[in-house]
């Protein structure tokens, strides 16, 4: 039988900076190099988060202890990168803290809000009148994800448009890219806030004097109707950013291609634009949208072929069989070896396959 070590064994002592010894009764006495270590495993929202939590949450400008813990490298502050359940618990509070913390109006040039689906958009007032912010992703959902959430979340026009308007109105303003909640792109009107701010936006941009696309060198905006850097005509591509690639920020028109594909091109799935240096984009065999490859995580069964997401999920020219999760796409679908159990096809694709009840030959030869 192990005995347990005596109370003035279990208590380790640590020498401070100036060799005295300190006793350690929890994580706040140890030194900031050691709580820095640790936070060095953690995401960067995380280790944000971690640092707060030695000054009770209430760090309203940063001292030397979380200052150690988060460091100066803020470039980018992606909450998509820790767990998603947690991100969906975080309040305006919450992320309001971390910014204030990192001093994210002197050092954060990118900012996405991924799965944060419980703010309002009062959290981003640590960034009021940025001159550095250069990417504000208020979409909610992480890269190659449909943006459409139910039930919608509570980011309000109000809270979020009035500290977005102190940042477009400074002279030397950095914004290169906005994303949107979906739910404030639906059902446009052009007496509503957002509309306004979209075109305080779009004559920002265009203070800034004439830009080109990098591969003919022509000006941009440009197109065959009426187009802005943010989409105001009132179609699905309302209140996108356009011509600037989501990743890389270098500006494109939509005419200009390689011998591989265009330069710039837009995911039908995600609303994003994408250059082809940053990410492959694909064709759906169903929909026959361009969509980014990662947004066409299915394949067609027989072809190969690449199927994106809400295809797959509204089986809207595809179906997914219920054996044996096979896909097929729109194509394949008419062949005769394109057979699904016939429960799990919806009334109105019927007619469109050869139906077998007992067996599914998705990956027969």
């Amino acid at each position: 039988m192990t005995e347990e070590a005596p109370p003035d064994v279990k208590r380790r002592r640590l020498s401070a900076a100036d060799g005295a010894t300190q006793g350690v009764r929890s994580l706040i006495d140890l030194p900031s190099g050691i709580l820095a270590h640790a936070a060095s495993f953690l995401a960067a929202p995380s280790k944000a988060l971690f640092a707060i939590t030695f000054d009770e949450g209430s760090v309203a400008v940063p001292n030397e202890r979380s200052s150690a813990i988060v460091g100066n490298q803020w470039d980018i502050l992606d909450f998509g990168e820790m767990e998603k359940d947690l991100a969906a618990k975080l309040t305006d509070s919450d992320v309001e803290k971390v910014l204030l913390c990192i001093d994210a109006v002197n050092n954060l040039k990118r900012l996405k809000l991924a799965n944060c689906t419980n703010i309002t958009g009062t959290c981003l007032e640590p960034l009021r009148g940025s001159l550095i912010i250069e990417q504000i992703d208020l979409s909610l959902v992480g890269e190659h994800q449909n943006p459409d959430l139910d039930p919608p979340p509570p980011i309000s026009c109000d809270h979020a448009l009035p500290i977005l308007d102190s940042i477009v109105a400074n002279e030397g303003c950095s914004l290169m890219h906005l994303q949107f909640p979906s739910m404030w792109r639906k059902d446009p009107s052009i007496h509503s806030e957002f509309h306004a701010f979209l075109g305080r936006y779009n004559q920002m941009y265009r203070s800034r004097g004439v830009v080109t696309c990098l591969e003919c060198n022509e000006s941009l905006p440009r197109g065959e109707i009426e187009i802005e850097w943010i989409q105001t005509v009132e179609n699905v591509w309302y209140g996108t950013h356009g011509h600037t690639c989501y990743g890389c920020f270098k500006h494109y028109c939509y005419d200009c291609d390689s011998s591989i594909r265009f330069m710039i091109q837009c995911c039908y799935n995600c609303k994003r634009d994408y250059c082809k240096e940053c990410l492959e984009m694909t064709e759906c065999m169903s929909c026959r949208e361009t969509n980014c490859n990662d947004c066409c995580l299915n394949e067609c069964s027989r072809c190969n072929s690449k199927i994106c997401s809400p295809c797959v999920q509204s089986h809207e020219g595809c179906n997914e069989c219920a054996d044996c999760k096979g896909v097929l796409c729109l194509e394949c679908q008419n062949l005769e070896g394109g057979r699904l159990p016939i429960a799990k096809i919806p009334t109105w694709t019927t007619g469109m396959f050869r139906m077998y009840q007992e067996n599914c030959s998705l990956t027969a030869g």
